[in-house]
């Protein structure tokens, strides 16, 4: 995130890094003591900004969100480093009690599975946190970024798991399981998938771009495609 200026103050950049009319840390009010950065011309107040009581729900809500992930961290690492230990047994398990609620026994597999979410949502909460408090900071939280701070976790989860299905599949294939794995760069990868979820998914898209491309166009090739003629109706 950066403090707009130039030709592109009147476009506010939003949390994660896109230009647009919503959200953003932009203006020339980046401290505490600029005043009130987010207001109109007129010095009220904009109407767009987050209200300070749900404002202070979502920080509240950040900081639970680190308190479990690092106490979920700290109570399944002993479990990953038992499971996926060199020479141990693939159908080995270890039992596992997060915050002394049940008592789970996990596999090497569902450890490492485990640690990956665990990871990626650690590194999910830097990435909000940092933008949050820039944002909040800055007097230009909107609440149209809401959804974005609250799905922030999904997002790094979901696509560090697909980049560990990815990494185990293309470069562990006929390893013997997770015990052949290292869990320490794993859950790092993991963490940086949560962290960097934008630059993440655009090379999971060049890769993909790469992997599937095709020469023709499939859409123009078919013989039996739509054809449009000039009163717009659709015919076959």
């Amino acid at each position: 995130m950066s403090v707009g200026h130039g030709a592109g103050e009147g476009m506010d950049e939003g949390p994660d890094g896109a230009t647009g009319l919503d959200g953003g840390d932009g203006g020339t009010g980046s401290g505490p003591d600029d005043g009130e950065a987010g207001g109109g011309a007129d010095g009220t107040r904009d109407e767009r900004r987050l209200s300070t009581p749900a404002t202070t729900v979502l920080g509240l809500f950040l900081l639970v969100d680190v308190v479990f992930v690092c106490g979920a961290l700290v109570t399944l690492w002993p479990v990953v480093l038992a499971t996926v230990e060199p020479g141990a047994d693939p159908a080995a398990t270890a039992r596992w009690s997060p915050f002394g609620f049940g008592d789970w026994a996990l596999t090497a597999d569902t450890a490492m599975l485990l640690a990956v979410v665990v990871c990626s949502a650690l590194g999910s909460f830097v990435h909000a946190a940092t933008s949050f408090a820039t944002y909040v900071g800055n007097r230009r939280l909107y609440a149209s970024w809401l959804w974005w701070y609250l799905l922030r976790a999904g997002i790094g989860v979901a696509l560090a798991l697909l980049v560990y299905l990815l990494l185990r599949g293309g470069l562990f294939a006929g390893s013997s399981g997770a015990g052949a794995t290292n869990p320490y760069g794993f859950s790092g990868i993991a963490g940086l998938c949560g962290l960097f979820s934008k630059q993440a998914t655009d090379k999971l898209r060049e890769i993909c771009d790469t992997l599937l491309s095709t020469r023709g166009d499939g859409d123009r090739d078919r013989r039996d495609g739509l054809v449009t003629p000039r009163d717009s109706t659709p015919h076959h």
